[in-house]
Order: structure tokens, then sequence, then C-alpha cells
């Protein structure tokens, strides 16, 4: 998931400034211990062999999961023109998570042997259970047209996502190995589709 820019607006979109000041300052504490912590100097533990497979799996989940979500905005704005009915909405948003639901299975399914990847993966991993929960929520709340049951883990999914891609970049920079250039967008802007004003 990258977090492409999204609407803002009820559900995810809304954000108070001090909370969103709070969880960045928050996050970049975390990044900046990840970073700068006396392991992350220490020498590779990630030969650049294992680090090229764990990524290749990883991207064969990513993009096609950042393409479904982008499906995600027609939705909703059919929805909120009232060019598509809130029963129409609910079931292709619906149908939107049951494949979102298949690469969450693929995404649960990488293990990385080398424990330093695996501690990489597993919060990143853990990102899309939480996005899953957020789309099943919405498809339901579509068709009532009441989303107050939407879970608030925007903020929680980001920092994860960043700090998956710094300690990414770290073992890369050591392995030297390229990273995916569209990784840089990992975790920025919006993380899920959101209902707008």
């Amino acid at each position: 998931m990258t977090g492409s820019p999204r609407s803002g607006g009820a559900g995810r979109g809304s954000r108070t400034p001090l909370f969103t000041a709070a969880a960045l300052c928050a996050g970049l504490g975390l990044v900046g211990a990840l970073a700068f912590g006396s392991t992350a100097l220490a020498a590779p533990s990630v030969p650049a062999k294992a680090l090229r497979a764990y990524i290749a799996q990883v991207e064969m989940v990513r993009l096609p999961v950042n393409s479904l979500l982008e499906t995600a905005d027609p939705i909703l704005n059919g929805y909120q023109s009232g060019m598509i009915t809130p029963d129409k909405a609910s079931d292709e948003f619906g149908d939107l998570e049951e494949r979102f639901a298949h690469y969450l299975l693929l995404m649960q399914m990488i293990h990385p042997a080398n424990p330093q990847l695996a501690k990489i993966n597993a919060p990143y991993a853990h990102t899309y259970l939480l996005e899953d929960s957020y789309l099943a929520t919405l498809a339901s709340d579509l068709d009532d047209g009441s989303f107050d049951n939407l879970p608030n883990t925007q903020d929680t999914q980001r920092l994860a996502i960043i700090v998956w891609r710094t300690r990414l970049e770290l073992v890369a920079a050591q392995d030297g190995v390229r990273l995916p250039t569209d990784l840089q967008q990992a975790g920025r802007g919006e993380i899920a589709p959101a209902i707008g004003s």
C-alpha cells in the first residue's frame, strides 16, 4: 500500500491537526530511533539475495493492491453523487474487499527465513489486516450511510509502513541493493479510501 492521496471528509480522511501533529512527532521519533539506533548501524545481517527475494515477494502483493485501491474512488464518487445506489455501492465495495482479502492472504504467507527480514515484515503485514477490516466495514456502512463504525487505524498503518520502508532502506543500503523507486511513496497520502465531505 503506497497510500495514494484521497479526498478528506468522514472516516479516515478526517484528522484533527493536534492528533496528526502528535502522531507525526511520535512516528518521526520512532523512525529516527530505528534509523540511528546502534543495531541499525551494525554489519548487514541480511544477505543481498535474501533481501531481493523478499522485495520480489512483497512487490507481487503490494503493486496489485495499490491498483486495486485505486478502483475504490469511482465507487465512492458514484455513491456520493447519487449515480450509484447505496446498495450497489455496498455490493461493489464488498467485491473490492473480497479481492483485497486474496492479497491479504498472500501477504500473510510471506515468511522470510532471515530473522531481520521477518522482524521488518511482521508489522507491515499486519497493516493488511487493518486495511481489510476497514474495507469490510466501509462496504457494510455504505448500505445504510452510517460511517460511525469505521476503524480509525490510518495513523497506525502509516507509521508501520514508514518504519517498514525506512528499515528496508537501511538494510538495502548496507547490502548495496537498489529498492524499487516507487517504494518512496509507501506511507504517504491517505492510506485507505475515504468518504469525502
